[in-house]
């Protein structure tokens, strides 16, 4: 039966990225390009900050951005007037990227990185920050359950998390677009099943890898997926447990706002209708916004 389910997604998923990439353009054009994805990841994280927050919730304050990655918000957060900003990435690559953008900034308040690879703790004093942003990462946050608390740690009374996260059942929250472009794949078919559709899209002679499967001669990296067990990096959080988690915790929402997954039509009328109802809100959930506030 697991013979069939794999075949059925293989098919559909091959014709896609054919598909796809005949004329691959917006978005998924910079993820051909190192440098275009850059710009376009600094670009998207601007357009998350500027859509649902503004400078007034960084200014003055001492931000943590979780999960920094290049740095891209962190020099955001210091030009709307953060008194300090501290990037934490556990990823090394990253944080030496983010760390050279730093020594070479000439803001007076440019942010400090950290680069801490326990994925566990937080490598911060207690009480020492206002603002947490985790912008587009909770989703990657496997060990959650000891980070989340690590926030509260961290934030000073009245001290809030401000997050940007597209929910695990998703459309594309199995974050393998680009081998399986089908949307809610992952709630259709089991991991086993998109995996080694993955391994066998990424063996295909025609498809065009994207920049993470490319080694720094620019030529295809080993098949990953044929040894993978889980989709990679990915903790299947839901909004029903992550709210819980933050309410456990003592944590109020300040702003809590569901966006639909589509953004025009009736399309978008009866996503937002979905989105009232709990169990249909995790799967039409485009994106969910969050100001978390510690008790002060």
């Amino acid at each position: 039966m697991s013979g069939i389910a794999e075949n059925i997604c293989f098919r559909l998923a091959k014709s896609r990225v054919l598909k796809r990439q005949e004329g691959d353009a917006g978005e998924r054009a910079a993820t051909f390009d190192k440098g275009a994805y850059q710009d376009w990841r600094k670009s998207e994280l601007e357009r998350q900050f500027s859509a649902h927050f503004s400078g007034d919730d960084v200014a003055g304050k001492d931000v943590l951005d979780f999960g920094c990655g290049g740095g891209e918000l962190s020099f955001l957060a210091a030009e709307r007037g953060a008194t300090s900003v501290v990037g934490i990435e556990v990823d090394r690559e990253r944080f030496e990227m983010a760390a050279a953008r730093a020594e070479a900034s000439i803001l007076p308040n440019r942010p400090q990185f950290v680069h801490s690879p326990d994925t566990r703790t937080v490598n911060r004093p207690d009480a020492s920050a206002d603002v947490i942003l985790c912008f587009d990462v909770l989703e990657h946050i496997l060990d959650y359950p000891d980070i989340i608390p690590e926030w509260r740690r961290i934030l000073r009374p009245g001290g809030r998390v401000l997050i940007w996260w597209m929910p695990y059942y998703h459309p594309w929250g199995h974050h393998v677009e680009s081998l399986v472009p089908l949307p809610w794949v992952h709630a259709l078919f089991s991991d086993r099943t998109v995996i080694n559709t993955c391994a066998r899209i990424y063996d295909m002679p025609e498809f065009r890898p994207r920049i993470w499967d490319l080694d720094s001669a620019g030529a295809k990296k080993p098949n990953k997926w044929r040894t993978m067990e889980t989709l990679p990096t990915l903790n299947k959080l839901t909004i029903r447990r992550f709210e819980k988690i933050a309410r456990d915790l003592g944590f109020g929402f300040a702003r809590r706002e569901y966006h639909p997954i589509s953004s025009s039509g009736v399309a978008k009328m009866i996503s937002k209708a979905l989105i009232s109802l709990p169990p249909a809100r995790e799967f039409f959930t485009s994106v969910v916004v969050y100001n978390l506030q510690k008790p002060a």
